[in-house]
C-alpha cells in the first residue's frame, strides 16, 4: 500500500529528505560541469592537433619547394648582383615568409583555443551588490 501513496510535497518533507535531494542534486551537478570541461578540453585538443598538422604539412610542402626553387632564384638573382648578396637577399625572403606564416597560424590556434574553451552560456554581469 505503501507504494501507491503519492511522494510528499515538498513543503510536508522532512529536512533529511531536503538534505537528502541537494546533496544529490549538487553531485548530479558537479558530474555535469566536469563532463563539460572534459568535452571543451577535447575541443580544444581538437583545435591544437589540426593546426600541428596543418604546420607539419607546410613545413614539408616548403622544404620540398624551397629546396627545388631557393638555387634557382639565387642564381637569377646573382646575375644583377654577386652570388654572396643574393644568396642573403633570397634567404632573407624567405625567413620573412616564414615569419608571417608562422605568425598567423599562431594566432589561429590562440583564436581556436579561446572559442573551444569559451562557456557557451555568459553569465549575466555582476551589479557590484553582494547580499546587499
Amino acid at each position: 500500500m505503501a507504494a501507491l501513496r503519492a511522494p510528499a510535497r515538498h513543503d510536508e518533507e522532512s529536512v533529511g529528505a531536503l538534505v537528502s535531494r541537494v546533496g544529490t542534486d549538487v553531485q548530479r551537478i558537479v558530474r555535469g560541469e566536469i563532463r563539460l570541461v572534459q568535452v571543451r578540453v577535447n575541443a580544444a585538443l581538437d583545435v591544437a592537433k589540426a593546426a600541428g598538422g596543418g604546420l607539419a604539412l607546410a613545413l614539408v610542402c616548403g622544404l620540398a619547394g624551397v629546396g627545388a626553387l631557393v638555387a634557382g632564384i639565387v642564381l637569377a638573382v646573382a646575375l644583377v648582383l654577386p652570388v654572396w648578396a643574393a644568396a642573403l637577399v633570397v634567404g632573407g625572403a624567405f625567413l620573412v615568409v616564414g615569419v608571417a606564416v608562422t605568425l598567423v597560424e599562431v594566432r589561429g590556434v590562440r583564436h581556436g583555443m579561446r572559442e573551444a574553451l569559451r562557456p557557451s552560456e555568459a553569465l549575466p554581469p555582476e551589479t557590484g551588490r553582494h547580499g546587499d
